[in-house]
Protein backbone atom coordinates (compact mmCIF):
# COMPACT_ATOMS: atom_id res chain seq x y z
CA UNK A 1 0.00 0.00 0.00
CA UNK A 2 1.89 3.12 -0.86
CA UNK A 3 1.85 5.97 1.86
CA UNK A 4 -0.28 8.39 0.85
CA UNK A 5 -3.30 5.71 0.46
CA UNK A 6 -5.65 6.24 2.87
CA UNK A 7 -7.38 2.91 4.55
CA UNK A 8 -11.47 4.24 4.21
CA UNK A 9 -12.57 7.42 2.77
CA UNK A 10 -13.46 8.92 6.28
CA UNK A 11 -10.24 8.64 7.43
CA UNK A 12 -9.48 12.12 5.59
CA UNK A 13 -10.00 15.37 7.10
CA UNK A 14 -13.05 15.92 4.40
CA UNK A 15 -14.97 13.43 6.88
CA UNK A 16 -14.16 13.67 9.53
CA UNK A 17 -16.82 13.99 11.89
CA UNK A 18 -16.69 17.00 14.84
CA UNK A 19 -18.05 17.19 18.20
CA UNK A 20 -21.07 19.28 16.98
CA UNK A 21 -22.39 16.35 14.52
CA UNK A 22 -21.46 13.74 17.43
CA UNK A 23 -23.72 15.87 19.96
CA UNK A 24 -26.40 16.01 17.29
CA UNK A 25 -25.96 11.88 17.10
CA UNK A 26 -26.47 11.77 20.78
CA UNK A 27 -29.57 13.89 21.13
CA UNK A 28 -31.44 11.77 18.76
CA UNK A 29 -34.40 9.11 19.99
CA UNK A 30 -31.79 6.00 19.48
CA UNK A 31 -29.52 7.56 22.02
CA UNK A 32 -32.48 7.98 24.62
CA UNK A 33 -31.29 7.75 28.13
CA UNK A 34 -33.03 4.28 28.89
CA UNK A 35 -30.93 2.67 25.89
CA UNK A 36 -27.49 4.23 27.20
CA UNK A 37 -25.07 2.69 29.31
CA UNK A 38 -23.88 4.04 32.83
CA UNK A 39 -21.03 6.69 32.40
CA UNK A 40 -19.05 4.84 34.01
CA UNK A 41 -19.32 1.61 31.92
CA UNK A 42 -19.16 4.27 28.83
CA UNK A 43 -15.39 5.62 29.94
CA UNK A 44 -14.38 2.20 30.24
CA UNK A 45 -15.25 1.74 26.99
CA UNK A 46 -13.84 4.76 25.89
CA UNK A 47 -10.51 3.36 27.53
CA UNK A 48 -10.84 -0.34 26.34
CA UNK A 49 -11.18 1.25 22.34
CA UNK A 50 -8.15 3.67 22.91
CA UNK A 51 -5.91 0.85 23.94
CA UNK A 52 -6.91 -1.25 20.49
CA UNK A 53 -5.13 -1.27 17.66
CA UNK A 54 -7.91 -1.02 15.34
CA UNK A 55 -9.32 2.48 17.02
CA UNK A 56 -8.22 4.87 14.25
CA UNK A 57 -8.05 9.07 14.43
CA UNK A 58 -9.80 9.34 18.08
CA UNK A 59 -12.77 8.50 16.71
CA UNK A 60 -13.29 5.43 14.24
CA UNK A 61 -13.06 1.47 15.06
CA UNK A 62 -11.91 0.10 11.72
CA UNK A 63 -13.17 -3.64 12.30
CA UNK A 64 -16.75 -1.98 11.95
CA UNK A 65 -16.51 1.88 11.04
CA UNK A 66 -18.77 2.72 13.72
CA UNK A 67 -17.79 6.16 15.46
CA UNK A 68 -16.84 5.20 19.10
CA UNK A 69 -17.86 7.62 20.94
CA UNK A 70 -20.96 7.30 19.71
CA UNK A 71 -21.50 3.32 19.68
CA UNK A 72 -19.95 2.92 23.13
CA UNK A 73 -23.23 4.86 24.33
CA UNK A 74 -25.56 2.03 23.67
CA UNK A 75 -26.25 -1.23 25.55
CA UNK A 76 -27.13 -2.54 22.54
CA UNK A 77 -23.99 -2.36 21.15
CA UNK A 78 -20.31 -4.77 21.55
CA UNK A 79 -16.95 -4.40 20.72
CA UNK A 80 -16.75 -6.54 16.86
CA UNK A 81 -12.93 -7.20 18.19
CA UNK A 82 -12.59 -11.09 16.82
CA UNK A 83 -12.19 -13.61 19.47
CA UNK A 84 -14.52 -12.10 21.39
CA UNK A 85 -15.52 -8.04 22.75
CA UNK A 86 -12.63 -6.27 24.06
CA UNK A 87 -15.31 -4.79 26.46
CA UNK A 88 -16.50 -8.17 28.27
CA UNK A 89 -12.71 -8.52 28.52
CA UNK A 90 -12.79 -5.90 30.65
CA UNK A 91 -15.37 -6.63 33.15
CA UNK A 92 -18.78 -5.26 31.11
CA UNK A 93 -21.52 -7.30 31.84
Amino acid sequence: MRQNQRTCRSCGDEFAVNERQMERLLASPAFAPELRVSEAEYESRLAVCESCPKFHGGTTCMLCGCLVPVIAHLKSKNCPYPGGSRWAAWGEA
